[in-house]
């Protein structure tokens, strides 16, 4: 699995972690108790750990790419220059 895959999975967990727990925040009265509480957390601090670790890792990979002519930079590489003719 890629860089970009392994991102794009762990920001998926954290986003479908954080409305599941809003979804059963809002139906339940007692939410969290003490066990839920710390599963949650220490669950959340993993994805936002592993999502932010590979968020850095592929965006130095990018960069090195980049550097190394390797990937396009974007609309710089696709647009080309307009030549205005200078007016007297």
């Amino acid at each position: 699995m890629d860089l970009q895959t392994t991102f794009i999975v762990f920001g998926l967990c954290l986003a479908a972690l954080a409305v599941l727990t809003c979804l059963v925040g809002l139906r339940s009265k007692d939410f969290p108790n003490r066990n839920t509480m710390v599963g949650l957390l220490v669950l959340g601090v993993l994805l936002v750990a592993g999502t932010a670790t590979y968020a850095v890792k592929l965006s130095v990979e990018e960069q090195h790419q980049r550097e190394e002519g390797e990937l396009a930079t974007g609309e710089e590489a696709s647009v080309t220059p307009v030549v205005v003719p200078a007016r007297f």
